[in-house]
């Protein structure tokens, strides 16, 4: 048996009210689309590797516009744990576990250059926390090559305890 729809008078009225509905909610779903695409999304491609020596200098400030403005101040980030801060950590590093980092912000503000790092090489903490950083506006974030795996390679040696300053 096979079933023919005749359109009648009043279906024009039902349609124009569906596709009036359905534009409505494509212009929805647009809008909240464009809004999502405007987050600032960051990946390993943001991220930016230094080797412990440049890290180091890095650290120890260069002078900014022609040395009028004084020299930059740059800080170590370690985003490990307490217990793994104190166990071995990079002289003068800051601690800021990664998931404390929102609500310890404010040890890095001021600093003009942060240097995260972690254990080793591709440290998926290190560079989650470089990541997040960015993400939260600090402008020059960058990721020690190598963690302290590279920094000790490098004949550079390791604070124990809470040396946090």
């Amino acid at each position: 048996m096979r079933l023919t729809y005749l359109p009648m008078e009043g279906d024009h009225a039902v349609y124009s009210t569906i596709v009036q509905r359905l534009a409505a909610a494509i212009a929805v779903i647009a809008v909240t689309l464009a809004g999502v695409g405007c987050a600032k999304t960051t990946s390993d491609r943001d991220l930016v590797l230094v080797n412990p020596i440049d890290a180091q200098e890095l650290i120890q400030g260069r002078a900014k516009l022609l040395g009028l403005a004084g020299t930059t101040a740059g800080a170590f980030v370690d985003p490990r744990s307490e217990s793994d801060y104190h166990i071995g950590h990079i002289p003068g590093a800051i601690s800021v576990p990664f998931q404390d980092l929102a609500n310890h912000k404010s040890k890095l503000d001021g600093y003009d250059v942060l240097i995260v790092y972690g254990d080793g090489y591709d440290n998926a903490k290190a560079n989650a926390m470089s990541k997040r950083l960015l993400q939260m506006g600090f402008s020059d974030v960058q990721t020690l090559r190598g963690g302290l795996r590279a920094w000790t390679s490098a004949g550079y040696a390791l604070d124990t305890g809470s040396g946090d300053p």
